[in-house]
């Protein structure tokens, strides 16, 4: 009989958690989408990679990716539901969320490592917003996009910033708009610097771009000498003295070992709030330069690598390491 009656109010009380419990599940999961959980209610939408405005979404989206931590992303709650309120009647602009604990995949895929970020998702391409974290100040840059939309003229060009020749360059310029994404052929080392910082760093993102077997985009065929990957490990540990790990055949191939691009993070506004959402780490902003390995979308900021100053020889045998080809038993950079 005791047992009996310790079942029966275990039972009860969990009965009674579990009912405590059951407004919250629904809240969260309110907000104009049925398939994704989060803290916003209609009329913003809740939003995850099952429910998610993509290159055929006619509406422009301004969507913030926040945590269940942050505290500025708390702060920002009842002033982005008030967006929400305002433009609720609007058919080319919808305002969505998405909560980064539950969806990390996505908040990756758009770069998101800092909280809170507010980002326009056009044909679902992310652009970064900047501006005040205000009501009106995001409501005037979110319409003012969409009044704006479909003034198309090609692929997006990205200011070159310090890498301005064709002929001599062979760092790529990058941008939001262009931003190796998760169907990147390569890897990427990717640069973010002001263009007022010294010609070394462009000489070194040249001279790393360069070793890692690419070419300028211009350059005269007659200059270039391509190179099979082994040989080009096998040179790169006899030029900067480190030990590669290769395998007993390959890599084969004659393209390049990684890609190496950069962002000018000072050269118009929307690379300028590009770099500031990519710089912000948790709650923590990062000043540029800094440097990002980029794989299949994946980003990784390179905090332990060493910057005053940068050394080919530093991002070089960085990149080996990642691509998997660095003895394990070196110190790490």
């Amino acid at each position: 009989l005791g047992l009996s009656r310790f079942v029966c109010i275990r039972m009860r009380w969990s009965i009674i958690a579990a009912a405590a419990w059951l407004p919250v599940l629904v809240e969260s999961s309110t907000g104009g989408s049925k398939k994704c959980r989060g803290s916003y209610a209609a009329p913003v939408v809740n939003l995850c990679s099952d429910h998610w405005p993509d290159a055929k979404s006619t509406r422009i989206w301004m969507v913030v990716f926040y945590t269940s931590w942050c505290g500025h992303c708390r702060a920002l709650e009842p002033k982005f539901k008030e967006l929400g309120k305002l433009l609720k009647n609007d058919k080319n602009i919808g305002i969505g969320a998405v909560d980064c604990d539950i969806d990390r995949a996505t908040c990756s895929k758009y770069g998101v490592s800092g909280f809170p970020a507010l980002k326009a998702i056009i044909a679902g391409k992310g652009k970064s917003y900047n501006g005040a974290r205000e009501t009106e100040p995001m409501k005037a840059w979110i319409t003012g996009i969409a009044a704006n939309r479909g003034t198309k003229g090609g692929s997006a060009k990205c200011a070159v910033g310090l890498f301005k020749s064709r002929v001599k360059d062979a760092v790529v310029p990058l941008c939001e708009e262009h931003f190796p994404d998760e169907k990147a052929k390569n890897e990427w080392l990717v640069v973010f610097y002001n263009s007022k910082d010294s010609a070394e760093l462009k000489e070194v993102a040249d001279r790393v771009a360069v070793d890692l077997g690419n070419d300028p985009p211009d350059m005269s065929k007659a200059l270039k000498k391509p190179k099979k990957k082994r040989e080009r490990l096998e040179n790169l540990s006899e030029k900067y003295d480190f030990t590669v790990n290769l395998p007993n055949k390959g890599p084969f191939g004659m393209d390049a070992l990684a890609k190496v691009g950069a962002v000018c993070c000072d050269c118009n506004e929307d690379a300028a709030a590009f770099c500031a959402s990519s710089l912000r780490v948790g709650e923590d902003d990062f000043p540029a330069p800094q440097v990002f390995w980029v794989s299949k979308g994946q980003r990784e900021l390179l905090k332990n690598l060493p910057l005053n100053p940068l050394s080919a020889s530093s991002l070089v045998q960085l990149a080996v390491q990642k691509l998997g080809f660095q003895r394990s038993d070196r110190s790490e950079l």
